[in-house]
């Protein structure tokens, strides 16, 4: 994957950023520090990425880290005496601030040989710093396609596909959620190869049109910041689309990545077009047997076997010294129909689904299964079987 293309700052270390004096809370400047981490990555080759920026900003302080494919920009309240910027390890400055005591403030200060002290009722900390000018300014999309949506609806739609797509680094372009616009409707979609999500919603302007990769590692680290946000967040999330960036601008933080390259492939003919075997069923029933067949499916490639019979499931697993058999009522008619699958695709399914009662669909015991939330069009699980 290419790098985030990043301006080239100037300016040497001691002009106006020398000296910076700030006061904040403990819990909030440990809960900034613990956002802008997911950036970091202890495997570079460029020490200064180890640290994040600390730096003074209008009223504010804005904490940056990044890993030159992402970038997470967070800000806190805090009394400034003095402006200024510094760059500090930040593995040992979140372990340092960690371990204060919670009812106490920060006194934050960096004095002219770039030492930043840290002060916190009786305890004194000194670290070494790193100029800002050392570090990479961060990225702000420029000609970009915008548009907002609500906190939860963003939420719910990433959480939906973002479990599916895979972590097989050699299959970069599947790294990610496939991101379309058209006609005002907005669709995700992720795939490892063996079970696709999609979801769509009509949340956009019509004009609003692009096909994208978004990295599985922003989509996470967003999922995150909502959770922390809550629902009740608002002005929602406003999203910015670049021919190579996307951009989420949240209340205190905004995240920019670096998009995967590359062409997603054709999920559309995944996704099946008949129905011959159609089931619907309680979903927490159909998670719950799954789960105790996958303690038994730990041999023969984690299959777990389902024969759908008039009005019930059987489920069966066996493996080395294991064997496991149970049934739960289902709304099935017709004659005994037998698939297996990998349990733990089944359980992710229905755990992103949310849902209480989902349909199962099927053609054969070799083509792929779907599995909806009942009653809701918008979200389509696909899951290749495996065999019994």
């Amino acid at each position: 994957m290419a790098k985030l293309h990043y301006p080239q700052t100037t300016g040497a270390y001691g002009l106006g950023l020398l000296n910076m004096k700030i006061h904040c809370n403990r819990a909030e400047l440990y809960r900034g520090v613990q956002t802008i981490q997911s950036a970091l990555s202890p495997r570079t080759t460029l020490p200064i990425l180890l640290n994040f920026l600390i730096e003074t900003e209008d009223s504010k302080v804005k904490l940056v880290s990044t890993d030159l494919q992402m970038g997470v920009k967070h800000y806190i309240a805090a009394e400034i005496e003095k402006p200024g910027g510094i760059t500090v390890p930040a593995k040992k400055f979140s372990d340092i601030i960690q371990s204060l005591p919670d009812d106490q403030d920060v006194d934050l200060s960096v004095d002219a040989a770039g030492r930043v002290h840290l002060t916190s009722g009786k305890s004194k900390f000194n670290i070494a710093g790193a100029p800002k000018a050392e570090y990479p300014a961060f990225p702000e999309p420029a000609g970009a396609r915008a548009f907002s949506m609500p906190l939860p609806l963003l939420d719910e739609m990433v959480r939906k596909t973002v479990f599916a797509a895979s972590t097989d680094e050699t299959r970069h372009m599947l790294n990610g959620v496939f991101w379309t616009a058209s006609s005002g409707v907005l669709c995700l979609v992720a795939t490892d190869g063996r079970r696709l999500a999609v979801i769509k919603k009509p949340c956009l302007d019509k004009g609003m049109e692009f096909g994208i990769i978004v990295p599985n590692k922003v989509l996470l680290e967003l999922v995150g910041i909502m959770a922390s946000l809550g629902t009740e967040a608002k002005g929602g999330v406003r999203v910015e689309v670049t021919e190579n960036q996307i951009a989420f601008q949240l209340e205190k933080t905004t995240i920019v990545s670096r998009l995967v390259e590359g062409h997603f492939p054709n999920y559309e003919q995944v996704i099946p077009s008949r129905k011959d075997v159609r089931v619907e069923m309680d979903a927490r029933a159909l998670m719950a047997i799954t789960k105790r067949a996958a303690l038994c499916a730990v041999d023969r490639g984690g299959s777990v076997r389902y024969t759908f019979k008039s009005g019930g499931l059987h489920v069966s697993a066996l493996s080395q010294g294991l064997e496991f058999e149970d049934e739960i009522a289902a709304g099935y008619k017709g004659s005994d129909f037998a698939i297996a699958f990998n349990p733990q695709f089944i359980v992710d399914g229905l755990k992103n689904m949310g849902a209480e009662k989902v349909v199962l669909s099927f053609t054969t015991p070799a083509n792929p299964a779907m599995i909806e939330a009942s009653g809701d069009p918008a979200y389509q699980y696909v899951v290749m079987p495996m065999r019994a």
